[in-house]
């Protein structure tokens, strides 16, 4: 479980920013949290990201996704390749530094502290820490690309890092491939559980794919959908086959891409949803894309959302709010909060505009997050639970009338010719 992630000098973001997902000592809704999740520390199950337009909100998700992206493909980082990291660009020291990202999370019961700062060139530093037994051991630590302290295992590690690491590799992702058991363990949680939603244009083949290689995501997934959009009886699956081989497009290709084409599968698969004629239980078929841009968003979502609340993963979405209706909103976050579902401890992270959330029925005081655009046009993220709100507090009210910031403040002397 994600316990509490911070970055710096990455895209708007300037000075360090940090979203916690440590519980206050709130007691209400208690369903909201996971209890001594770490000792007597309670975290919480969903964070909600709000702020007005470019304040930063999806660079605060999206510096989680470049932590997550960049550990996966690590490992395979050729010497002297760039690392696709972007600072701030509105400070000239900022552009000169590096970027900074930092991760508390637990893992098989174990509490892990990682992190690193890199240029476009190398990694600068970089670190994992663990808590076997309450107190902070150091399994690695890098400074200045090329320094390293090692206090568990010295010799093992000391020949990964002579023989396979290099100046634009994470030295945790190298000593996972070779399968170094303390640095193993934090990377499987952080390649497989940390799963980031910033653009939603593959999910409704990713909710395919779920859909057919496990037959309880298949039935939740069909049983999900009629329940929200009650005139779909089923969800169909036909494949077509194509022959790329004479395919106009090969010629506009490089010898890699046209190569990954032909080598590709030569079936596409199409989705369908069923419906019942009008007083009649004859079937009628629609493809997908004559449904509404809600019902193919919910669609794309079910697959993956129904995964994570089965393996306790924490999911991060950008904009979740986009063509659906807020109640529907509202079914998918509380679905997280209900235990008898939410089972593995699962959490999301999300943001929005739909103000129509801002309720403390839903959500604690620490659920609740606000990015703001600073003077000097950074961003700057803090949590309700740093105003001194009541507890039956209107909070969508206050929110729109600016008690919280967060709000864009439109300038007058408007040209309209």
């Amino acid at each position: 479980m994600l316990i509490e992630f911070s970055a710096q000098n990455f895209l708007s973001i300037k000075d360090r920013v940090t979203l916690s997902m440590v519980a206050s000592k709130d007691n209400s809704h208690e369903d909201n949290i996971i209890k001594n999740a770490n000792k007597d520390l309670n975290v919480l199950k969903t964070a909600v990201l709000y702020g007005a337009n470019a304040s930063g909100k999806t660079n605060v998700l999206k510096a989680i996704s470049f932590l997550a992206n960049f550990l996966g493909k690590s490992h395979e980082m050729q010497q002297g390749k760039k690392i696709e990291v972007e600072p701030f660009k509105l400070d000239r020291p900022c552009l000169d530094s590096p970027s900074k990202f930092d991760i508390i999370f637990k893992t098989e019961g174990i509490k892990y502290a990682y992190g690193f700062s890199v240029t476009s060139e190398k990694v600068i530093d970089e670190y994992l820490y663990y808590y076997p037994n309450g107190r902070q051991t150091i399994i690695f630590e890098r400074e200045n690309t090329n320094n390293y302290k090692f206090t568990n295992d010295i010799e093992k590690q000391t020949a990964i890092k002579d023989k396979f690491n290099s100046p634009n590799k994470l030295f945790i992702a190298v000593a996972s491939l070779w399968e170094y058991d303390k640095a193993q363990i934090p990377f499987k949680w952080l390649n497989d559980n940390l799963i980031v939603l910033i653009h939603h244009s593959d999910l409704q083949e990713l909710t395919m794919d779920l859909m057919k290689s496990n037959e309880s995501i298949n039935k939740r997934v069909k049983s999900l959908l009629k329940t929200v959009v009650s005139d779909i009886e089923d969800i169909k699956f036909t494949e077509i086959e194509v022959d790329v081989k004479d395919d106009p497009i090969l010629k506009y290709l490089n010898k890699d891409a046209k190569s990954k084409l032909l080598d590709s599968s030569n079936k596409l698969s199409n989705i369908s949803t069923l419906h019942k004629m009008n007083n009649s239980e004859e079937l009628v078929e629609f493809d997908l894309d004559e449904e509404s841009d809600g019902t193919k968003k919910l669609f794309g979502l079910l697959g993956p959302w129904i995964e994570v609340l089965d393996t306790g993963a924490t999911l991060v979405v950008d904009e979740l709010d986009i063509r659906l209706h807020s109640k529907l909103t509202r079914f998918l976050v509380e679905l997280f909060h209900d235990k008898e579902i939410n089972k593995k401890n699962a959490q999301l992270i999300f943001s929005t505009h739909d103000t129509n959330l801002l309720d403390q029925e839903i959500f604690r005081r620490d659920q609740i997050w606000f990015t703001e655009k600073k003077e000097d046009n950074s961003t700057d993220l803090y949590s309700l639970d740093d105003f001194p709100v009541r507890k039956d507090a209107a909070i969508e009210k206050g929110y729109l009338q600016g008690k919280y910031g967060a709000i864009p403040y439109l300038k007058g002397g408007l040209q309209w010719q």
